[in-house]
């Protein structure tokens, strides 16, 4: 598993650690700079962040976009455990880059503990770079995973005004950026990890499908 692991880091290649470090380094500047007219965290780590790790996911984690997913397919006992072990690389690793942000940020400003701010980046995180790696598994053309998840992305932010109706609050993404005081915010981060797994399960079921082919 290590070695498979080692492998995939090799051709994730060195471009992904160079482009998240300049991504965290932009935002820790950011914090310094940005002074009290921007809500720092929520635009950070529940939004801008997430994003991020969704583009990682799809440019860096690609799986049918691969050109050597035929062969990877073929050889693999299980499809299902490499689209597995290329996602937990790729989104583990930018989220390595995302509680470095975190915790350098904290040095400039402190508006939020390290467990609230966790608690805020990981279920759109997981949500997007989830959908990212279902849209992966599906479509052959480059880019086409990323795309997708991005306009997914915009849509979520432009729709804002939907959380007059009631109940959109417990699913809309990005709740704390929209409406920071909202008291089921936490149930809304349950939410959304659910709907991640269950994105799981999805793929896992196609995984299979393909395996039996």
């Amino acid at each position: 598993m290590i070695r498979r692991a080692t492998s995939e880091i090799k051709i994730i290649g060195i471009n992904f650690f160079i482009i998240s470090a300049a991504f965290t380094s932009a935002l820790i500047v950011l914090s310094a700079i940005a002074g009290e007219l921007l809500h720092f965290y929520p635009v950070s780590f529940e939004v801008m962040f997430p994003f991020f790790v969704t583009i990682a996911v799809g440019e860096w984690g690609k799986t049918r976009a691969d050109s050597n997913f035929d062969i990877i397919a073929a050889q693999s006992n299980s499809l299902f455990h490499w689209v597995l072990l290329r996602y937990v690389i790729t989104f583990g690793i930018s989220s390595l880059f995302a509680v470095f942000c975190m915790m350098f940020s904290s040095a400039f400003r402190y508006e939020l503990p390290l467990w609230e701010l966790l608690i805020i980046y990981f279920p759109p995180a997981f949500f997007l770079s989830s959908l990212c790696a279902l849209f992966g598994i599906y479509y052959t053309g480059e880019h086409i995973a990323t795309l997708a998840c991005g306009i997914v992305w915009l849509i979520v932010l432009l729709i804002r005004s939907l959380l007059r109706i009631s109940g959109v609050e417990y699913i809309y993404l990005f709740i704390r950026y929209a409406d920071e005081q909202n008291h089921v915010w936490l149930w809304n981060k349950c939410i959304v990890t659910v709907i991640g797994l269950s994105l799981w399960g999805i793929i896992y079921l196609r995984c299979m499908r393909t395996d039996t082919l």
